[in-house]
């Protein structure tokens, strides 16, 4: 597929809001330990309604932005979007993880060093904490389906970044990629007084045929922090003969965008997962 999938973008009002006769399941605050800080690292984990030992559960990694932490996402309406989609059988029960990616001592939201390139590697760091530590932690702790083709990573804005950065590195753990306002840094840039020479090479931002991977990027049309970077990594997917569904929509860097990312993120890569006989 040399150009972009497309799609319906348009989201139900009523998927952002709770209803009465549904269940949005439990959000447990959890803790596990890390070999790269000497502190606990945090996370958040939605389990969906009647979450039992007696199944186990595809598993998505939705990752937050460069000032945020575990609880960012909530500002938008992941727990309802989830909920909603299950309840309408759009997609099967699954375990949503929200993780707080800054892997360094001081992991508060919004340091003082925000928009620094220490603090831009702390998040890159993420994926050996992600791959040796968190996943590992889930599997001992939850009733998690493991394999790439039901696990997916998704975030918005850094954390669309480090999902593409993440799932392009290790596609052997991840089979569907989100990224929602993805941010500078895949590729090379100066922006905001940081300079950074990238995370991969234009010419290598694909995947190999051996793992096929859903990936979807998507941003705000009117976007005045992260501009055009999106359509650059759409750009680049592009020449480089990489499947992918890409999109616009109006709208700035904001969570009206990001909700509508993860809702037709969950229910395309659920469609892909329905495909599956275990569901």
């Amino acid at each position: 597929m040399e150009k972009a999938e497309t799609i319906d973008t348009a989201m139900p009002e009523e998927m952002i809001k709770r209803q009465p006769d549904t269940d949005y399941g439990e959000l447990v605050k959890i803790e596990y330990g890390s070999h790269l800080t000497t502190k606990l690292r945090r996370a958040q984990v939605l389990l969906p309604p009647e979450y039992g030992k007696e199944k186990e559960y595809p598993v998505v990694y939705l990752l937050h932005g460069v000032g945020g932490d575990e609880k960012e996402w909530f500002f938008g309406h992941p727990q309802e979007i989830i909920g909603n989609l299950i309840k309408a059988g759009e997609i099967p029960e699954i375990i949503a993880v929200f993780p707080n990616e800054r892997v360094r001592e001081d992991d508060r939201r919004n340091p003082p060093d925000v928009f620094s390139l220490q603090h831009f590697q702390a998040f890159d760091r993420f994926l050996i904490d992600l791959e040796q530590n968190l996943m590992p932690f889930m599997k001992c702790r939850f009733q998690v389906r493991e394999g790439r083709e039901h696990t997916a990573i998704a975030g918005f804005s850094m954390g669309g970044r480090e999902a593409l950065f993440i799932g392009f590195q290790r596609p052997e753990l991840f089979g569907y990629i989100g990224a929602f306002s993805p941010a500078f840094g895949l590729f090379p840039y100066t922006n905001n007084g940081v300079t950074e020479e990238g995370l991969i090479p234009e010419d290598k931002f694909k995947i190999s045929q051996e793992y096929p991977t859903f990936v979807m990027i998507m941003t705000g049309k009117h976007d005045d922090v992260i501009y055009r970077e999106p359509e650059r990594y759409h750009r680049a997917l592009v020449k480089n003969k990489m499947p992918h569904l890409y999109y616009e929509i109006p709208g700035g860097h904001d969570f009206e965008v990001w909700d509508n990312g993860l809702y037709h993120f969950l229910k395309k890569i659920f469609f892909l997962f329905s495909k599956n006989p275990a569901y």
